[in-house]
């Protein structure tokens, strides 16, 4: 117990270093090794480049994905990019599910990067799916080759970059992606660039360690439950802080337990909709392949609280909850969720806790939380 599990980096990560490192050879002639980046949390990435080619038509980078101690499809394959000057650009190509297109560059997906058919995902539909975050970083990336060149050397002409993953249409199929919409390969994740080890007993080992270095350290009887970086972002906009927050991915039901054997008698679960609805229906761990009920949880409360008839039905028919959140009319049904997730929360412990929750969507919107959320996080805040 307590072995520190290696870290690694997203695919939105290894997309930003390999386009960065193209754009180092097509303006500068220089061949990076590795690769610097800031990642979006702040911390600084040293990336390594697998290969670096230049031939008349551009150039062509891979990285290789490093998972670090997660069990993840995408470990070890190439995530590439080709940058390259183009002299024409027109409207019809902004028809192909590009990306961005902003002073002189357009950013675009290519072979084994997934195109998105449904709705309620974070990109668009009918454009490549790459995640805001990772645009931003491939974004912020490439801006800082341009700002330190000498701007004539692509003044009369754009430059453009396109994201590739060779065995990004096999991996996908070993992914939920055809189920929620994106086909034709992977997506290019990533809320902060690195990716944090989920390898289930290793994490749990190192979950309980995490809560019991709080436990000792600060003493206090409080802890923050958050499931992912969202969640940790959203709660620091509250003024809670870090050093007092557990991310405690899908294992709900066993980070309770163990917030009881270490003497904690009151959390605060701060999550998205999407895992916390779960928790809602009784399910205490939360990862797809364990159980799956979220439309149907979110649409049986929604016809406790009068919700139309016609909202269940698009709630039950959406492809994600962030989707579904659209539909609602009777906001109280989010109340009722975030009631619940305090309620089954406490229960799974022989309410030893007190669990008090808030629900928020993608966008930081806050859905709903339970009636003693605010009172609990005033008295935290205090003591922060």
């Amino acid at each position: 117990m307590g072995v520190k599990l290696r870290t690694g980096y997203t695919t939105g990560s290894c997309a930003a270093a390999a386009a960065k490192a193209a754009l180092c050879l097509l303006l500068e002639d220089t061949a990076e090794e590795k690769v610097e980046l800031k990642a979006l949390n702040g911390t600084f990435l040293n990336i390594p480049i697998e290969s670096l080619k230049r031939n008349s038509k551009g150039v062509r980078c891979s990285v290789r994905k490093f998972s670090g101690d997660d069990p993840d499809v995408t470990n070890g394959i190439l995530i590439c990019a080709r940058v390259s000057f183009t002299d024409k650009f027109e409207q019809r190509d902004l028809e192909k599910g590009y990306l961005k297109l902003e002073d002189s560059l357009l950013i675009t997906g290519g072979r084994g990067v997934g195109k998105v058919t449904r709705k309620g995902l974070q990109a668009e539909v009918g454009k490549y799916a790459v995640n805001p975050g990772p645009l931003q970083m491939i974004e912020a990336a490439l801006k800082s080759v341009l700002d330190r060149v000498n701007p004539e050397i692509y003044s009369d002409r754009k430059i453009l970059v396109k994201i590739f993953v060779p065995e990004g249409i096999e991996k996908g199929k070993k992914t939920l992606n055809s189920k929620l919409g994106i086909i034709g390969g992977i997506s290019i994740l990533g809320t902060t660039g690195i990716v944090k080890p989920m390898s289930e007993e290793a994490l749990k080992d190192s979950l309980f360690v995490e809560l019991k270095v709080i436990r000792e350290n600060w003493g206090d009887d409080w802890v923050v439950f958050v499931f992912g970086n969202y969640g940790e972002r959203f709660c620091n906009s509250l003024g809670i802080n870090s050093s007092r927050m557990v991310i405690i991915s899908n294992f709900i039901g066993f980070m309770l337990e163990s917030a009881v054997k270490l003497g904690f008698k009151r959390i605060l679960l701060v999550g998205h909709i999407g895992k916390a609805v779960k928790i809602a229906g009784g399910i205490f761990n939360t990862h797809s392949k364990v159980a799956d009920a979220r439309l149907e949880i979110m649409a049986a409360n929604g016809i406790l609280t009068e919700e139309p008839l016609e909202n269940i039905k698009k709630i039950l028919e959406s492809n994600t909850v962030d989707e579904a959140c659209n539909y609602v009319e009777k906001k109280e049904l989010f109340t009722l969720i975030a009631e619940k997730v305090a309620l089954k929360s406490s229960e799974h412990v022989k309410n030893d806790l007190e669990c008090q929750s808030l629900l928020f969507s993608f966008r930081g919107d806050i859905l709903g939380y339970s009636k003693n959320f605010y009172r609990l996080a005033g008295e935290i805040i205090g003591k922060n």
